[in-house]
């Protein structure tokens, strides 16, 4: 399981190198190929999945009728942000300019362990007000016992 927060810094060819603390669990998810899918679902933070984990997203969401709205929004969305990509050799991945240059991403980066995705995003988003979890949030949650 992916937790916690690492930081990280993003080099000159786009290439984000995953932090340590993260780099050996997301390896083993990635499979022997390393490959991922580098995506967004708001152009604002990137999401890294190991490539088999967004395959069995991909499956749960080819269940979901094709017509339903949301799903149509969801897919375009997540294809007009993500590309397929490989951890190279050094443990960095590429974050194509498309996404890089609207996320923001650049300089230093927050690094988020999400189960078994993660998600980058400019630092400086969380230096000034660090994230919280609403009252709101944690009222929904309470519903499904977290």
């Amino acid at each position: 399981m992916l937790r916690g927060h690492a930081t990280a810094k993003i080099d000159d060819k786009g290439r984000v190198k995953i932090p340590s603390e993260f780099l050996d669990l997301f390896l083993s998810l990635c499979g022997e190929e390393r490959r991922v899918f580098v995506t967004s679902r708001d152009g604002e933070m990137v999401l890294v999945y190991p490539l088999p984990v967004w395959e069995k997203h991909e499956r749960r969401l080819a269940e979901l009728p094709s017509t339903e709205p949301a799903v149509e929004s969801y897919l375009r969305t997540v294809n007009f942000w993500g590309r397929e990509a490989a951890v190279d050799a050094a443990g960095r991945v590429l974050v194509h300019p498309l996404l890089r240059d609207h996320a923001g991403i650049a300089g230093e980066l927050s690094v988020f362990g999400k189960q078994s995705v993660l998600e980058i995003c400019p630092y400086e988003h969380f230096r000034v007000r660090p994230p919280t979890v609403s009252k709101d949030d944690l009222s929904r949650l309470a519903q499904y016992g977290v």
